[in-house]
């Protein structure tokens, strides 16, 4: 870990939110916990259960937001070292939460400043930004604007709760690329994202939103995150939870047009997402797309290959230095 984001992760370590077993890269994010009552556990398999289709346009509804609204942007750190400009700042989601936390990191560049592509990161469920701060600055590096908030997922096996947790975290990424193409160092004509885990399904989201998005990397994504999120805690009335979280499922947002490229990374030892819903989310993906598979688990955020493929694929697609 490098100078600067070595003294970052040790100032935010007393306030981290990060949670035992629910990161990115924990095998154990794809366990079924008990549930308390034994007649729900004993019929408890969500894998053959696919709830009725929702049109597309019906599905983005849940996703407006007034986009004129202030993103109350509000600067509280600000470090340079390691060959970048890290802003550390909250800004708002424009649905009543205006402290998210998020770091901007953007490349050190004497004299004349040039405008950068845009580049919104999206973590896995604990929300740690930490976890991608090294990658963040890489990518800064090479002359781009890069955001890292932090969003976590943490289900409750409360369908209407957690559908407003998942609809608040896509329209806040939505608002990371707000924040970022409004800044005059911005290419707002060049725009990525790179999610990991939970971050790869809201940016399976976004493709269905966002035509902004003109490269976008998936890693450790599935076309049915609704059945990782009703495993997490299972509610009595399971199948009531996935009608309302399938709402979030990949398919239909996945499979809009676009202008735009897909680069799809999968760990093939991954005990999280099974391989037949890798697949599907890779069929789903209208347009460019590229499949990576690695021997690996679930955790492509600290999986050098990994790293480095999506390092190449940006830097392509993006035109970056």
């Amino acid at each position: 870990m490098t100078g600067l984001a070595a003294m970052l992760v040790q100032a935010c370590s007393e306030g981290s939110t990060t949670t035992p077993g629910t990161g990115s890269g924990s095998s154990a994010a794809g366990s079924r916990p008990p549930s308390a009552d034994p007649q729900v556990a004993s019929t408890f398999d969500p894998s053959g259960y696919v709830p009725a289709a929702v049109a597309l346009s019906e599905l983005k509804k849940l996703f407006n937001y007034d986009k004129g609204s202030s993103l109350n942007a509000q600067l509280t750190d600000k470090r340079t070292g390691d060959g970048v400009i890290l802003e550390d700042i909250t800004y708002s989601d424009a649905r009543g939460n205006d402290s998210l936390a998020a770091y901007v990191v953007s490349a050190d560049i004497p004299g004349d400043a040039l405008r950068m592509p845009a580049v919104v990161f999206g973590t896995g469920p604990d929300g740690n930004r930490d976890t991608l701060l090294q990658e963040a600055m890489a990518i800064a590096r090479t002359h781009a604007l890069v955001m890292v908030p932090s969003l976590p997922i943490k289900p409750t096996g409360d369908p209407s709760a957690d559908a407003k947790v998942l609809a608040n975290a896509v329209v806040a990424q939505r608002r990371a690329f707000d924040l970022l193409i409004r800044r005059s160092d911005c290419d707002g004509s060049r725009v990525g994202y790179a999610g990991h885990h939970s971050g790869a399904a809201l940016g399976a989201v976004l493709l269905g939103l966002e035509s902004r998005i003109t490269a976008a990397v998936l890693a450790s994504g599935t076309s049915r995150f609704s059945r990782w999120m009703v495993k997490q805690k299972v509610p009595a009335d399971w199948h009531a939870y996935l009608d309302s979280l399938a709402r979030f499922d990949a398919g239909p947002y996945a499979a809009a047009g676009g202008k735009r490229s897909v680069l799809l990374q999968f760990g093939k030892q991954d005990t999280v997402v099974p391989e037949a819903e890798r697949a599907e989310l890779t069929a789903a993906v209208a347009g460019a797309k590229q499949r990576k598979d690695y021997d690996t688990g679930h955790d492509l955020a600290g999986f050098p290959a990994a790293t480095a493929d999506r390092a190449a694929f940006l830097k392509q697609a993006l035109r970056l230095q």
